[in-house]
């Protein structure tokens, strides 16, 4: 496998940056992920611009344009000639002098096999434990991951999946997915603030609006108790069916018709889109 680092590509192993940057030193750079099918990202273009916005959001420039960052993606995933893969871009803080002053951003790209959950989380779907927790820039895509694998040996011993994350009253996000509830009178209903605006969730959201009432708002976790479906929504998780929190059972503690029907539209969602945005475009990303 090969990645590229500030515009060179390298063999994996190779891959390095000085201990000084401000990624290890502080914890300071963003990142975003996203597959590819055949060669083609998924989604690309909602993905590139929630990278950029995050840089702006932590006062870090991407020392690359659009088109060139572009390229080295693709050129990327033509030289690893794997046909399908997950891409990670990683903007660090840069090198500091004094240990806690951004500079200019160091650029990795990582390139990984298609990454895949056992089929039981879709088929017997997952649970979750609620945890008081607001991460300190929601909106952006921080590398900061320190509550969620803090609790991982809590998770693993509880057999949950991920940690769903509230601030006081409010139900805000899971560990690295989006949040989804199907009320009692068939509303879908999601989280509005304090979340990071998944690619995924924008997705569900659209497809769910032309079959059902959709409400985007606070969501507490009183309503958790009578909510008839529940799933999560994540780049690679895609849409996941969530039919256990805590102790309570979610629904009839199976998948529900409502979380079905969106993972099987999200799906030709997908299709569609790699079809239409890069028709005709194989052959010269393959190189």
């Amino acid at each position: 496998m090969q990645y590229v680092v500030n515009g060179t590509i390298v063999p994996a192993g190779k891959a390095t940056l000085n201990v000084g940057d401000l990624a290890i030193l502080r914890g300071y750079g963003i990142f975003d992920y996203f597959l590819f099918e055949e060669f083609r990202p998924l989604f690309f273009d909602q993905y590139l611009d929630r990278f950029y916005r995050s840089a702006e959001r932590m006062h870090l420039e991407v020392p690359y344009s659009r088109e060139e960052l572009t390229r080295q993606i693709l050129d990327l995933i033509a030289a690893n000639g794997a046909k399908k893969g997950g891409i990670r871009l990683v903007l660090t803080g840069g090198y500091t002098e004094d240990g806690y002053s951004p500079s200019r951003p160091n650029l990795v790209i990582m390139q990984y096999p298609m990454p895949g959950h056992p089929e039981s989380c879709y088929t017997e779907g997952v649970k979750l434990l609620t945890h008081p927790y607001r991460r300190e820039v929601p909106d952006v895509k921080t590398i900061n991951y320190l509550m969620g694998i803090q609790m991982l040996p809590k998770l693993r011993s509880s057999g949950a999946k991920e940690l769903l994350y509230h601030s006081g009253p409010h139900i805000t996000e899971s560990t690295r997915s989006n949040f989804f509830l199907v009320t009692a009178d068939d509303t879908l209903v999601t989280p509005a603030e304090d979340i990071l605006y998944g690619i995924t969730r924008h997705q569900v959201l659209d497809i769910a609006s032309d079959v059902m009432k959709v409400e985007v708002r606070d969501v507490t976790l009183d309503e958790l108790a009578d909510c008839k479906e529940a799933f999560l929504t994540g780049s690679t998780k895609k849409v996941m069916p969530v039919v256990g929190i805590n102790s309570l059972v979610v629904g009839t503690g199976r998948p529900g018709p409502v979380t079905q029907r969106i993972m099987q539209a999200y799906a030709n969602r997908c299709e569609a889109y790699l079809q239409e945005k890069w028709r005709g475009q194989k052959s010269e990303i393959r190189g």
